[in-house]
C-alpha cells in the first residue's frame, strides 16, 4: 500500500506528431491518470523533407508546452518532466529550439537519445504488465524503438537490444506519398538491413506494442471483430491477426470511414498499418499485445523505489482504489483472511492474484442503488485501468465482484463480456462472488466483525464458525446464502458452530 500522501507528477512528451500532458495522480506502482491532453502538432512532419522542424510546427508546440506548464503548476504537481524525442532529436534546429523553448516555459526539457528512449519505453512495458518478457516496440512519428524485456523480477536496467529505426509515421508516410507502399517498405527493408539482428528477435515471444499510431488500430479491430471491451491494454491479436490488420488498414482507400479507428489518427494510419504488417513480419512473435503504457509511464517507474517497482501492479492498483472506495479501509484484507480458508489449497498463483484484487475492490460499489449495484460494479470494473493484467483476467476479476453483489450470469449488460470466459472460469468467479457475498452479510463490511468468523470444509459439509453473539442461526438471510454456497461447492450439508 502507498502511505505517503500523493502529489500529483507531470510528464510532457514532445514526439513527432502530438505533444501530450499526462498528469498521474503520483509516484506510484500503479499511477492514475488525473489530467491527459494531446495536440497534434506535427513537429517532426518536415524533418524527413527538409531536415529542420517546420514553423507552423514549432509554433503549436510552444503554444502547448505554455498551457501544459500552466495547467501541470495548476493542479500542484511537485514535478514536471518535459521529453522530447525523435522530432528535436533529428532535426538540424532541434537545440535552438529547446533553447527557445525552455527560456519560454522556465523548464528543463530532455531530449532522450534513440536507445534511452527505447530503453524508457521497454521500462513501460514493465510498468503496465505483470511480469512481462519478450520484445518491445514502440512507434512514434519519427522513429521506431525495440528493446528486449528481460522476465522475472529482473528490470530493464539489464535490456538489451535496444535500437531506434528512423521510420516513424512521419517519415513512412512521406515515403507513401512519394513511392506508394512498395517505395515504403523498400524504405522499411533498407533501414531494417542495417540491424540484421531484429529478424526473428520476438520468435516464441511477446511482442509489445506501444504507440498512439498502433493502439488506433487496435481499437479498430476491436470495433471490427465486435470485441466486448474497448480497453487497448492488454488487448491481444495472433500475429497472422496482427498482418492482416496491418495490410487491410494500408490498403485502405476510405481509411476515415473504418469503424472505431480514431478520426485524429486517420493521417497516420496507413503508415502505421504499414508498419504494424512490416514489424511484426520480420520479428515473428508468437503473440502482440497491445500496450496503453510507454515512454511517458517508463520516466515514473524509473524513479520508483526498488521496493516499489516489485509490487503487483494489479494488487496495487487495486488496493488503492479500494482504500479510498470502500466503506472500510481495511475490508480488502479481511475479505482475503476470510476467502483464503476456502480457497489458499485450491487455486492457482494466477487464480490467487485476481482473488486478492477483488478482494480489494468488493465493496466500492456500495453507493450504487441496490436494484442496479451488481451491474454498475462489473462495468466500472471492467473499464477501470488496472494494470497487469490481460482481457481474460478483467472480465473473470468484473465477473467476481458482480456475484459478490448478487447479480444474474443472465444479465443482457454482461453477457457479450462472459462470452470470454469459460464455464470453468465463470463457476470459480461465481464462487469467490458468492463467498464474499456471504462475508458482507455476516460483518456489514465490519473488518472486527468478520474477523471472528471463519469458513471452512470438512468432508462433504460447510462448516461456518461464528462468535457467540452472533445471532445467526434463525436469520435467513445467513443461512440461506450459507445453503447456496454449499450447493454451489457441490456439498450435501451445512453447519453453524458457535464459539
Amino acid at each position: 500500500m502507498t502511505k505517503h500522501k500523493l502529489e500529483p507528477f507531470a510528464v510532457v512528451d514532445l514526439g513527432s506528431n502530438s505533444i501530450r500532458l499526462v498528469v498521474y495522480d503520483g509516484l506510484t506502482r500503479a499511477p492514475v491518470t488525473r489530467f491527459n491532453e494531446r495536440r497534434l502538432c506535427g513537429l517532426g512532419r518536415e524533418v524527413a523533407r527538409y531536415g529542420k522542424l517546420g514553423r507552423a510546427g514549432r509554433k503549436c508546440a510552444l503554444d502547448s508546452l505554455k498551457r501544459f506548464t500552466a495547467i501541470a503548476k495548476g493542479v500542484g504537481c511537485s514535478r514536471i518532466d518535459i521529453i522530447a524525442t525523435a522530432a528535436v532529436r533529428l532535426a538540424r534546429d532541434g537545440a535552438s529550439f529547446v533553447k527557445q523553448a525552455e527560456k519560454t516555459i522556465g523548464q528543463k526539457i530532455t531530449v532522450l537519445s534513440g536507445q534511452e528512449e527505447a530503453h524508457f519505453g521497454a521500462l513501460g512495458v514493465t510498468c503496465g504488465f505483470f511480469q512481462p518478457a519478450g520484445i518491445m516496440g514502440d512507434l512514434g512519428g519519427g522513429s521506431v524503438e525495440f528493446a528486449a524485456v528481460p522476465s522475472g523480477r529482473r528490470f530493464v536496467e539489464k535490456a538489451t537490444t535496444l535500437r531506434s529505426l528512423p521510420l516513424g509515421t512521419l517519415i513512412v508516410g512521406e515515403a507513401i506519398k512519394a513511392g506508394g507502399l512498395t517505395g515504403a517498405s523498400d524504405l522499411v527493408a533498407r533501414a531494417f538491413a542495417e540491424y540484421p539482428d531484429l529478424d526473428g528477435l520476438a520468435a516464441g515471444k511477446t511482442f509489445y506494442v506501444v504507440g498512439g499510431s498502433w493502439r488506433a488500430l487496435a481499437r479498430a479491430r476491436m470495433t471490427m471483430t465486435n470485441h466486448p471491451l474497448r480497453i487497448v491494454h492488454g488487448f491481444e491479436l495472433r500475429p497472422d491477426e496482427a498482418i492482416d490488420l496491418g495490410r487491410e488498414i494500408s490498403l485502405s482507400t476510405d481509411v476515415a470511414s473504418i469503424p472505431g479507428l480514431p478520426r485524429k489518427r486517420a493521417g497516420t494510419a496507413v503508415a502505421a498499418g504499414l508498419m504494424l504488417s512490416e514489424v511484426v513480419g520480420r520479428l515473428k512473435p508468437a503473440r502482440v499485445v497491445f500496450s496503453a503504457t510507454g515512454v511517458r509511464e517508463g520516466r515514473v517507474f524509473a524513479l520508483l523505489k526498488r521496493k516499489e517497482r516489485h509490487r503487483d501492479p494489479l494488487l496495487a492498483a487495486a488496493e488503492d482504489l479500494g482504500r479510498v472506495a470502500n466503506r472500510s479501509a481495511h475490508v480488502g484484507k479481511s475479505m482475503i483472511e476470510w476467502s483464503n480458508t476456502i480457497f489458499a489449497t485450491r487455486e492457482t498463483a494466477a487464480w490467487k492474484r485476481l482473488r486478492e484484487a477483488a478482494c480489494h475492490v468488493s465493496d466500492a460499489s456500495w453507493r450504487e442503488h441496490p436494484d442496479t449495484r451488481a451491474q454498475e460494479a462489473f462495468l466500472r470494473l471492467v473499464q477501470y485501468p488496472f494494470l497487469g493484467i490481460d482481457h481474460v483476467q478483467r472480465i473473470s476479476l468484473a465477473h467476481i465482484v458482480y456475484a459478490r453483489y448478487g447479480g444474474d450470469r443472465r444479465d443482457p449488460a454482461i453477457t457479450h463480456a462472459l462470452e470470454f470466459l469459460d464455464d470453468d472460469q465463470i463457476r470459480s468467479t461465481e464462487l469467490v462472488g458468492r463467498v464474499l457475498e456471504l462475508g458482507y452479510r455476516l460483518s456489514g463490511g465490519a473488518p472486527e466483525i468478520l474477523e471472528q468468523c471463519r469458513l471452512a470444509l470438512s468432508d462433504s459439509v460447510l462448516i461456518l464458525k461464528a462468535p457467540h453473539d452472533a445471532v445467526i442461526e434463525d436469520d435467513e438471510a445467513i443461512t440461506s446464502r450459507l445453503a447456496a454456497l454449499a450447493s454451489a461447492f457441490d456439498l450435501e450439508d451445512v453447519a453453524i458452530e458457535i464459539a
